[in-house]
């Protein structure tokens, strides 16, 4: 059970992921994570639970320059990291994430989903 992204671009990727988080401090309901490094064709489990009816938010780069990104901005290191959504630091850049709702539309819920970063 849980969240993946599978690599589709002919090069590595590295990703960062948002999730919900309601124990971050601040009244801040949600936490960033980072940074898998996906190879070319390879997949990456990110998030361990039921995927159906939640909410991510994603941002990805390859080393052809290629970015997956979206509309939703926070900070992010460029070491590993698990954050909540409003951390950052002077040594971080702001990234802009994508935006997944992983739909539920009839029992039995969906217990894995995959996002296929497609160049």
């Amino acid at each position: 059970m849980g969240l993946y992204f599978h690599n589709e671009a002919g090069s590595p990727i590295s990703l960062v992921y948002g999730y919900s988080a309601p124990e971050c401090e601040g009244g801040v309901t949600w936490a960033k994570k980072g940074w898998y490094n996906i190879s070319p064709g390879g997949t990456a489990k990110v998030w361990s639970g039921w995927a159906g009816g939640e909410t991510f938010f994603y941002f990805a780069h390859d080393a052809a320059g290629r970015e997956w990104s979206g509309e939703f901005f926070t900070q992010v290191p460029s070491t590993a990291f698990d954050w909540c959504w409003n951390t950052g630091s002077t040594a971080s850049s702001e990234v802009g994430f994508r935006k997944k709702v992983v739909e539920d539309d009839f029992p039995p819920s969906v217990m894995d989903y995959t996002v296929n970063l497609i160049p």
